[in-house]
């Protein structure tokens, strides 16, 4: 944690799962007790992603903070960790930054009868609604669009993530 133009300004730089969460909003929590006149939080984001529910989680808490939110790509933002992007009101990268969209998978232990898999299979196809549902208010962009990127799995680079309304601003240094 440190300030960046008189903002406090927070790095997340792991895959997204319960245990880097919790720590995550325990330091955001942190944060904002010492910086409560705060109007503005930075948070720089270079992840591979991870668990998709937890990113929903995260991109519902961030979003409910009383500050504005500046989220900065600062080399490679992927997988579920594009929620944690997308919830910035300000969404920045650099001109080398990308994102990697895919479809929702899960890995699954054990055994498994059909009614098992069915509810999984329900469980993916939920959050696939829930996630291009979100990128879709909050980019320039359609669901379908969104969908058809996941389906293909695809790199955006800084430029193609501004066109789509998933970032800001490019920024070059």
């Amino acid at each position: 944690m440190k300030m960046e133009n008189g903002f406090p300004k927070i790095n997340f730089s792991d895959s997204i799962n319960s245990s880097s969460i919790k720590s995550f909003i325990h330091t955001l929590e942190d944060l904002c007790a010492q910086h409560p006149e705060a109007k503005t939080l930075v948070i720089n984001i270079s992840s591979p992603g991870g668990d998709v529910d937890v990113a929903i989680e995260m991109f519902h808490f961030l979003r409910n903070l009383d500050c504005e939110i500046q989220t900065v790509n600062t080399s490679y933002v992927n997988s579920a960790a594009v929620l944690i992007y997308l919830a910035g009101d300000v969404r920045i990268c650099h001109s080398g930054s990308t994102f990697y969209i895919h479809s929702i998978s899960k890995r699954l232990k054990g055994v498994y009868d059909v009614q098992s898999l069915l509810r999984e299979a329900k469980e993916i196809s939920a959050n696939t609604d829930i996630v291009t549902t979100l990128l879709e208010q909050r980019t320039k962009k359609s669901r379908r669009y969104w969908k058809n990127l996941m389906s293909k799995g695809c790199i955006l680079k800084a430029d193609q993530a501004v066109k789509s309304g998933l970032a800001s601003i490019i920024i070059n240094n």
